[in-house]
């Protein structure tokens, strides 16, 4: 997991995930919206799988994380199932979000899940002091995205007695 910015690039937060499942699996929980209040730390989303298509907004709410309690939107911007997902939320004005999640299958059939945040907008540098508080909440995304497919996958798999790794 990384962050970068040197000079006037543009903020990122990269965090990087092995998950034991396949790209096919992760993928169904990542696209899972309306399923995400019960396994991700801070979002909970308001939409279903069938949309998944460049253009839907997705309506959702933050709350629990660095940012106080909100409503937020996501517009999908760039879909290549089973692989890539890439949302954008705020604006331009004052920080714009894109968010995406990367699917790599791995030789020993598990899948390397890449979750990176670019950052645009009127008040994106003010992110770069927050960079190191945000490469351990992402990693904290993906280790439960890691527990909720490897849980759902467990009995069909048989993954039991499988510890988490964790790349950062």
């Amino acid at each position: 997991m990384k962050a970068v910015n040197t000079g006037n690039e543009t903020p990122v937060v990269t965090a990087v995930t092995r998950i034991s499942a396949s790209v096919e699996d992760v993928w169904r929980v990542l696209v899972a919206f309306d399923q995400y209040a019960q396994w991700h730390p801070v979002l909970s989303l308001d939409a279903k799988p069938e949309q998944v298509v460049v253009g839907a907004e997705i309506p959702g709410r933050l709350s629990g994380g660095e940012a106080a309690e909100q409503d937020v939107t996501m517009r999908i911007v760039d879909v290549e199932a089973p692989r890539r997902l890439v949302w954008e939320g705020g604006s331009l004005d004052a920080i714009l979000g894109r968010h995406s999640f990367v699917l790599t299958p791995q030789p020993d059939g598990t899948t390397e899940l890449t979750d990176s945040e670019e950052f645009f907008g009127a008040a994106a540098a003010e992110l770069i002091p927050t960079l190191g508080r945000l490469r351990k909440e992402y990693s904290r995304y993906g280790a439960a995205l890691h527990a909720r497919v490897e849980g759902l996958s467990e009995p069909a798999l048989g993954t039991a007695g499988i510890s988490p790794t964790i790349f950062t």
